[in-house]
């Protein structure tokens, strides 16, 4: 088991900050209005903790802002000093729930890489494109912050198993996984597997950690993953081509990128397809009769052909 990073102390003045974000997501300079750069020298470890403490901490609190002015969600605390993003009334939605698991790390919630926030902007870094998608499709949704709070990121992900996602009305759970979130998942079925089969019914795991050999899961679960997962894993191929080991338990396809702090992004619009196939399945073809023109002469009396 991992035990989460320390992340940043946050003790830095959120003024203080020599950047903002501008009204497309990028981060600019107050003054010069030039895109973010990271300052990193060698000779100064502390100095360059304290530019990555500013830079999280102000992400982080944008972010946390934007999710709860913008999209309208509540914080919930799971035990002192953590907890989740999640919609209003989430527990009690009928419909949809969509649940998100960033990776290890110093990120918060809504945020998959602060690095790419920072250098690409928060429609490829951030997970606001995953809740704009999901209000479109009138999904509830669960933030988690697993690197919030000091628990290890398995302890986190059981205890909103076990204080929201276990008592959802949702008819559907997704689950989105990015790196360790997935072998933290993965953890969580080894021990509530037979509670998480019946109400998750896909899971996307975005170049996921996970290893289903190698994790206590067992056949039943390896089963049940193999058919309502997919991993999108790194590769030079274009996005969705089939990649990876048959053996590897489910279906593995290219995530368009090599860059894991990317992989969210790029293939998003692929995971959204994925589950509106489970959300909205194609409709059975509607049966109809072939008329033959022998049948068509004898149901008309005057024997005329019928015209198109």
């Amino acid at each position: 088991m991992m035990l989460k990073g320390s992340g940043p102390s946050y003790n830095v003045s959120q003024s203080d900050f020599p950047y903002s974000f501008n009204e497309e997501g990028y981060l600019r300079h107050r003054e010069t209005y030039k895109p973010y750069r990271f300052t990193f020298k060698l000779s100064d470890v502390q100095g360059t903790e304290r530019e990555h403490q500013s830079l999280c901490h102000y992400i982080t609190q944008h972010v946390y802002s934007l999710l709860e002015e913008n999209f309208h969600l509540i914080r919930f605390y799971l035990e002192e000093g953590s907890f989740v993003f999640l919609s209003p009334g989430a527990l009690e939605h009928p419909g949809s729930l969509m649940v998100l698991i960033q990776d290890w790390g110093s990120m918060r919630c809504g945020v998959w890489s602060w690095k790419i926030v920072a250098h690409e902007g928060l429609e490829r870094g951030s997970q606001i494109p995953y809740l704009r998608w999901a209000a479109l499709e009138s999904c509830a949704v669960i933030l988690m912050n697993p690197n919030e709070g000091g628990q290890t990121m398995e302890r986190h992900v059981q205890l909103v198993w076990e204080r929201l996602m276990s008592n959802s009305s949702a008819e559907h759970i997704f689950v989105v996984a990015h790196g360790y979130g997935g072998l933290a998942f993965v953890d969580l079925l080894c021990h509530w597997l037979d509670e998480v089969e019946n109400r998750v019914k896909a899971v996307a795991f975005l170049d996921s950690s996970h290893s289903l050999w190698h994790q206590p899961l067992g056949k039943a679960g390896r089963d049940w993953l193999k058919s309502h997962s997919r991993t999108w894993i790194l590769s030079t191929k274009p996005l969705n081509r089939s990649v990876g080991s048959l053996k590897a338990g489910c279906p593995q396809i290219s995530a368009g990128t090599e860059c894991h702090d990317s992989a969210p992004s790029v293939c998003m619009e692929s995971v959204f397809r994925f589950f509106t196939k489970i959300m909205k399945p194609k409709a059975p073809p509607t049966p109809f009769e072939i008329i033959t023109r022998s049948k068509s002469r004898r149901s008309d009396p005057n024997n005329n052909s019928p015209s198109y």
